[in-house]
């Protein structure tokens, strides 16, 4: 389907609501609505630049509508992209500023036993000293841009940021383990000047940091590797945490008696997923079991190889600037290898 065709259908909806009790514009309000935010929020969609995808977000909102030819599945689907998360580069600049603010400023002071006694001259001093100087923030994985956080917030003074999935993946890898890389990370803590004449003061405290968890998977192992080989304090926050993940993640900072904390910034809740996890909560103006039963009907195209509400069954809406998370119902990101479903968010995936 053409964006024309598009623009078309919508005024046939409305058209046809048109001397009843309830006639509205309530479509082309809608698609008003996409496109004030395509050419603003949603104008950067990092995957979308790919040639084999239309950059504009209304012509995929279009093709993606086009997937489906009943006019009840497509107005669905014109109505579920209005329940879609999206966050763009504007919106995870705020949240690198949040979790510094939010989570790491209030963790540090605790840790390192910062107050306002002395003034707040030297608590301002000292907890500077403390962020800049001895605490170390690096991502979890590659997905997190660790060097957009430190810009953001204006932190100087560590050299190095590696992604903590990969070390724990070399360390534990099976059949050629490499024991080392724990005490390698000990040693660059003890002294991560990058000048060799000119010590710095040792890290205290390790702060990981991923923009989404979904099931806690992916991180699970990393966030508890650094928590059992550094022998520092750990606080790991996740910009955007699933339920599914806050409670794997709550048992984790339970078994490890105060050596881990977990922060999340935005916390989804199950009225915000589809699926199973939602465990029969509702919190949307459309009803869910409508697009639960459309993407069980589409899952022979669109979810091929994949779990019908996303990794996991997790059940997200979500969509970042740079990518769709695996966590993401299929529909909405994947175009299987016939080519015959359209996506609204194309996917990068890692495999």
């Amino acid at each position: 389907m053409t964006l024309e065709e598009l623009r078309a259908k919508v005024r046939e909806w409305d058209r046809q609501s048109i001397g009843s009790a309830t006639a509205t514009s309530h479509y082309e309000c809608l698609l008003n609505q996409f496109d004030y935010h395509a050419v603003r929020e949603w104008r950067v969609y990092l995957p979308a630049e790919d040639p084999d995808f239309a950059p504009s977000y209304l012509e995929r909102l279009a093709a993606w509508i086009g997937n489906v030819d009943d006019e009840r599945d497509q107005k669905l689907l014109l109505e579920y992209a209005s329940c879609i998360s999206f966050f763009s580069h504007d919106d995870f600049a705020a949240l690198y500023s949040t979790a510094l603010n939010l989570a790491v400023i209030p963790w540090v002071a605790e840790h390192c036993g910062v107050d306002l006694s002395a003034g707040i001259d030297k608590f301002q001093a000292k907890l500077r000293r403390e962020i800049h100087c001895k605490t170390w923030f690096c991502p979890v994985t590659d997905s997190m841009d660790i060097n957009e956080f430190y810009k953001v917030n204006h932190l100087t003074g560590i050299g190095h940021r590696p992604g903590f999935a990969t070390l724990q993946m070399l360390a534990e890898k099976a059949g050629a383990p490499s024991p080392g890389i724990a005490a390698d990370l000990t040693a660059y803590m003890a002294n991560p000047s990058l000048n060799p004449v000119q010590p710095a003061p040792p890290l205290q405290r390790l702060v990981l940091l991923e923009d989404v968890v979904g099931s806690g998977t992916q991180c699970i192992d990393a966030v508890t590797w650094a928590v059992a080989n550094l022998n520092v304090p750990v606080l790991f926050v996740p910009l955007i945490l699933c339920p599914n993940g806050a409670s794997t993640l709550s048992d984790e900072v339970a078994r490890w008696g105060g050596r881990l904390t977990v922060h999340p910034i935005i916390e989804l809740r199950r009225t915000d997923l589809l699926g199973p996890e939602r465990q029969g909560q509702q919190g949307w103006p459309i009803p869910k079991e409508a697009i639960e039963d459309l993407a069980t009907r589409c899952a022979s195209r669109a979810s091929v190889n994949m779990e019908i509400f996303g990794y996991r069954q997790t059940g997200c809406s979500l969509v970042t600037f740079s990518n769709t998370p695996d966590n993401t119902l299929p529909i909405v990101h994947n175009r299987s290898r016939s080519g015959n479903w359209e996506p609204l968010f194309p996917r990068v995936h890692r495999d």
